[in-house]
C-alpha cells in the first residue's frame, strides 16, 4: 500500500517548475479520521499526463487516460490507484468549492513540508468548514445546487452518511428527494459504481434506508423498492423487503463464520472489477428475492406461495445489471447465485442425505461455492418466523460447513475414459456418453467407485436403468 505521505513525496518530486498538485477528497478525510485510503486523488495545476507518467515510472505502476473530459489520468499500482485531474477553476479553493460534500472538500499540498504530518489540521486547506463538519459528524453539501448539478450525489449522500456515520439535516434529505427523479438522465455505470461502493461498505443497510427515504431507491432500483410490504409465510418474521435487508446485514457475520473474506472470489472474477470485496455477493443478497412480488400466490388453504421466484428473480437481476451496464460475467454470477439460492435449504430437509446430493449441489454452484453457501446462510438467518426452529438453523449451518469444508473441491480421476465407456456400453459418440461419464464421476467423487472393476459394474447397472426408463428411444439415440 502506498501511504498518502509517501505518494505525495513522489508526486512533489515529479512536478515541473510552475506546477502544483494537491491531495484532495476522501484520502484527506480518511487520514484525518486515522485511516488510510488505497485510492488517492490529486488536483493538478499543470500537465496531468506528464505528471502521471512520471509517477507511474517512479512507483512501478501503469498509467492510462481515465477521463478525457476532465483531463484525468490514472496510475494503477499493485495495491491501489492514484488519479490526477486538472484543477477545476483558478485555484484549489475554487476546485474544492465545486465538489460534493464539505467533508470531501479538503486538500493538502503535495509540496507540504513534514510529509509525515500530512494530515495535521493546520496543513489542510478547508474553505468550506469540512473539518468542523467532520468533528460534528455532519454531512453538508458544498452548495445548495449540489444535487441538481449532479444527481449521483444523492447516492453518494447515502454512501458517505452510512460509511462514516454522519448525520444528515432534513433540508439536505429534502434536496436529495427533489433530485431523485433526475437520476433517469445519469449513466448506468455511475449509478452501479456508487451502489457497489455502498453495498461493499461497512453499513449498507443504513445507506439503503436513506436511499429509500429520499426516493432514490425507487428511482434506481424500483424492483427492490417493490419488495416493501410483500408479506410472507409463517416461516418468515418479516416482509420481503425487511427480510432482504436483514440478510444483507447478516452477510459480513456469515462470511467471517465461514472463514473470512479471503475465500471470496476476487471482484474481477465475478465481473465487478474495482469493487470492494463484499460488493458482488451483497448485490446477490439484495436481489435474491426480487421475483417474489411477481409470482406471489395465495393457495386455497391460505398458504402464501412464491413458486419459481428464484428463476424469475434471476432474470430480473440480469435485467437490472444490463440497465446499469454491468458486465455479462457479473450477470452470469447473479444468475447462478440467485437461481440456486434455495438448493442448500432444500438439502437440509432431504433424508437420507447422500454424499452424491452434496456433490451435485457443489458442482451446480461452482466456481462460487463459498458465495452460494454464505448467501444461503444469510437468507436462513433472516428467516425466523413462528414455524422456524433453532434446530433447523443449526442443521443448515452444519450442512453448509460440510459442503464447504468436506466435499472435495476437485474431481477425482475416473477409472474409465469416454472411449472405454463407448466400447463397454456399445454407444456412439453423443450426449449419452457425456451423461454416463457425469454419472460415473458422481460415484467416483462420492467414493462409491474406486477402481475399474467397480466402474464397469456401475455403468452396466446405469445403462440398464436408462434403457428401462426410456426404452427404444435410448437405444436409438445411444447406438450407432
Amino acid at each position: 500500500m502506498v501511504w498518502a505521505a509517501e505518494a505525495s513525496s513522489v508526486v512533489a518530486a515529479c512536478l515541473a517548475a510552475g506546477e502544483e498538485a494537491w491531495l484532495v477528497g476522501g484520502a484527506v478525510r480518511d487520514g484525518l479520521l486515522g485511516a488510510q485510503s488505497k485510492d488517492l486523488d490529486y488536483a493538478v495545476r499543470g500537465d496531468t499526463c506528464r505528471l502521471a507518467t512520471a509517477v507511474a515510472d517512479a512507483l512501478g505502476g501503469r498509467c492510462f487516460t481515465y477521463s478525457e473530459t476532465f483531463s484525468t489520468q490514472r496510475v494503477v499500482l499493485a495495491d491501489g490507484e492514484i488519479d490526477f485531474a486538472s484543477l477545476r477553476g483558478p485555484s484549489i479553493e475554487a476546485d474544492l468549492a465545486a465538489r460534493d460534500f464539505t467533508v470531501d472538500a479538503l486538500a493538502v499540498s503535495a509540496r507540504a513540508e513534514n510529509l509525515g504530518g500530512l494530515f495535521e489540521t493546520g496543513r489542510v486547506i478547508d474553505p468550506l468548514g469540512g473539518l468542523r463538519h467532520l468533528r460534528e459528524r455532519r454531512l453538508v453539501p458544498c452548495a445548495p445546487t449540489a444535487f441538481s448539478a449532479d444527481p449521483v450525489r444523492t447516492l453518494r449522500l447515502a454512501r458517505l452518511a452510512a460509511a462514516l456515520d454522519l448525520d444528515v439535516a432534513e433540508q439536505v434529505l429534502a434536496a436529495s428527494t427533489r433530485a431523485a427523479a433526475s437520476l433517469v438522465n445519469v449513466s448506468g455505470e455511475r449509478i452501479a459504481q456508487e451502489l457497489a461502493i455502498l453495498l461493499g461498505g461497512p453499513a449498507p443497510v443504513r445507506g439503503l434506508r436513506l436511499l429509500d427515504r429520499t426516493g432514490v431507491l425507487s428511482a434506481v432500483l424500483p424492483e427492490v423498492a417493490a419488495l416493501r410490504g410483500v408479506e410472507q409465510n409463517p416461516f418468515h418474521h418479516l416482509d420481503v423487503y425487511e427480510h432482504t435487508l436483514e440478510a444483507l446485514e447478516r452477510l459480513p457475520q456469515v462470511v467471517a463464520q465461514m472463514g473470512g473474506e479471503r475465500f471470496l472470489a476476487v471482484p474481477s472474477q465475478c465481473g465487478l472489477p474495482g469493487a470492494p470485496p463484499l460488493a458482488a455477493l451483497a448485490f446477490a443478497v439484495l436481489f435474491h428475492d426480487l421475483g417474489k412480488p411477481v409470482v406471489k400466490q395465495t393457495a386455497q388453504d391460505g398458504r402464501i406461495l412464491f413458486l419459481r421466484h428464484d428463476d424469475v428473480g434471476a432474470r430480473m437481476a440480469v435485467d437490472i445489471a444490463a440497465r446499469l451496464h454491468q458486465s455479462r460475467r457479473f450477470q452470469a454470477y447473479l444468475t447462478l447465485l440467485i437461481r440456486t439460492h434455495l438448493r442448500l435449504g432444500f438439502l437440509v430437509r432431504e433424508a437420507p442425505l447422500t454424499r452424491r446430493a452434496l456433490l451435485r449441489y457443489r458442482r451446480a454452484v461452482e466456481p462460487f461455492v463459498f458465495e452460494s453457501v454464505v448467501l444461503s446462510l444469510a437468507d436462513r438467518l433472516a428467516t425466523r418466523g413462528a414455524r422456524t426452529s433453532a434446530a433447523a438453523i443449526a442443521r443448515h449451518y452444519r450442512l453448509a460447513r460440510v459442503v464447504w469444508l468436506e466435499i472435495p473441491k476437485a474431481t477425482r480421476p475416473r477409472p474409465l475414459d469416454g472411449r472405454q465407456v463407448m466400447e463397454l456400453l456399445g454407444l456412439a459418440p453423443g450426449p449419452l456418453v457425456g451423461e454416463a461419464l457425469r454419472a460415473l464421476q458422481d460415484e467416483v467423487d462420492a467414493l462409491e467407485v474406486r477402481d475399474r472393476e467397480q466402474a464397469v459394474r456401475f455403468l452396466r447397472r446405469w445403462w440398464e436403468r436408462r434403457r428401462s426408463e426410456f426404452g427404444e428411444d435410448v437405444e436409438r439415440a445411444g447406438h450407432a
